[in-house]
């Protein structure tokens, strides 16, 4: 009887286990924590306290793998929307036009996502979810052409070796898999960091009823983008229980304090008021959490020295991002998407290993160049900087300011960010015409008359 193990209960291992119940006889998913019954905090996710948003390829490929998903967790009382008509959104360049990207995201806490996921993948009658099951090394054969057999797990009862044809590493951007196959004598692969030195710190709230919101408050949520000269940001995200989720955010070491006052100090240091003022108005739930692991990490398993019959990873374990910009949940889904189609091409036998990892890998190129980009506009970030030429990034800039003023523009866009397109859209003819008027179109009105200045609020749409 064929089996598969799966290490690590996040989004990425249950959605690999699902995918893997098509190809195994038995699939074993082991978590270190314990698990909840139900919709619950699991110990291990350090971000699961801080906003979530499931952009819609990640719903796309998880309601695919789980038939039902985006019904239960709206039924729970997820939101969703437009981000473009119910976020109000303050960057540098302004507060951003309200109109419509064409595509709704799913807003909720992590542990409604996880627990609905979890609830789906115990009806699978092929998986075992074991919680409180931790692995402590890999287990294989090294004479000749090395092969993964099976994992050493430790759990209340005992300590002892499980057999698998296939272990999948799903454990997260703190796996050991690195010092486990240095224990077997194999090499680990290469990996690169790039830290911006951001940091977390978010809260619970009862959001406001609609009698105590001021009449302009249109929006459903709020970003208000840290900036340079102000590395400091902060978002109100909706979740489930008619609740608020207010994560503050900072680069560059300036992290948000945990402390009840130094919270509130750096929301009423943003570049506006509006989130200062929409949490006094609303009622704290929670202490406040912080998280300092935000670096973006890679794993090049796709460039490893070794072939390695037996064992695969997947999500953080692989390609770690900064949550700030809210793609590792998406990510995962995608993932083991590609694992499921790499697996009814090329069957569960060894040699699918480096195909799924060079399949992976080109999906997550461009999720890394994104991120990583987006970090590099701190000047203190840290890692191997690229090399982009001054022409580019100034149409790059050029491009973003335009789509942020131009709904039109940004619609045509947010397929590059929600991972449904590519970054390809931005050099179409017509797109590339459209950012050249805009930006000369304004260029003009401000020779003209000067530079506008911000308001304090978001304005109403129209």
């Amino acid at each position: 009887m064929s089996r598969a193990i799966v290490i690590g209960g996040s989004i990425a291992g249950m959605c690999s286990a699902r995918v893997l119940c098509d190809f195994f006889d038995e699939v074993v998913l082991l978590e270190r924590d314990p698990l909840p019954a139900g919709i619950g905090p699991r110990p291990g996710v350090p971000q699961s306290r801080h906003t979530h948003v499931l952009l819609p390829r990640g719903e796309q490929e998880i309601e695919a793998l789980f038939p039902g998903f985006t019904a239960a967790v709206l039924g729970a009382g997820a939101l969703k929307f437009d981000v473009g008509t119910g976020m109000a959104v303050r960057r540098v360049f302004g507060w951003q036009t309200v109109g419509p990207t064409g595509r709704d995201l799913l807003w909720a806490s992590r542990d409604l996502f996880e627990g609905t996921i979890r609830s789906l993948l115990r009806q699978q009658t092929r998986v075992e979810v074991r919680g409180g099951a931790q692995v402590l090394a890999l287990r294989g054969a090294t004479a000749g052409r090395p092969r993964i057999r099976g994992v050493v797990v430790r759990d209340e009862a005992s300590e002892r070796e499980l057999e698998a044809d296939l272990v999948v590493d799903a454990s997260g951007r703190n796996t050991r898999a690195e010092p486990w196959l240095r224990e077997l004598g194999l090499p680990a692969p290469t990996t690169r960091c790039v830290d911006s030195g951001a940091g977390y710190a978010s809260r619970f709230y009862k959001a406001p009823p609609p009698e105590r919101r001021p009449s302009d408050w249109w929006w459903k949520g709020l970003w208000v983008e840290a900036e340079l000269g102000r590395p400091r940001g902060a978002v109100v995200f909706p979740i489930e229980g008619d609740r608020w989720l207010v994560t503050a955010s900072g680069f560059n070491g300036t992290h948000p304090p945990t402390d009840e006052q130094g919270f509130l100090d750096h929301l009423a240091s943003l570049s506006s008021p509006i989130v200062s003022r929409a949490v006094a108005l609303a009622e704290p739930l929670s202490p406040i959490h912080g998280n300092r692991s935000m670096a973006n990490v890679s794993r090049a398993y796709d460039r490893w020295e070794i072939e390695l019959p037996g064992f695969i990873a997947v999500g953080d374990a692989v390609c770690a991002f900064n949550p700030v910009y809210g793609q590792g949940m998406s990510t995962a889904a995608v993932s083991a998407a590609i694992l499921r189609d790499v697996l009814r091409r090329r069957g569960p036998g060894p040699g699918f290993e480096p195909v799924f990892f060079q399949q992976q890998a080109k999906f997550l190129r461009s999720v890394w160049d994104f991120a990583t980009r987006s970090d590099f506009r701190w000047p203190a970030t840290k890692g191997e900087r690229p090399r982009t030429p001054a022409l580019l990034a100034a149409y790059a800039k050029m491009a973003f300011e335009s789509a942020h003023h131009d709904s039109a523009l940004r619609r045509h866009l947010f397929p590059a960010f929600d991972l449904t397109g590519s970054a390809t859209l931005l050099f179409e003819p017509g797109f590339v015409a459209r950012v050249l008027l805009s930006t000369g179109q304004r260029r003009v009105r401000q020779r003209l008359f000067g530079t506008p200045s911000i308001p304090d609020s978001p304005p109403a749409p129209g």
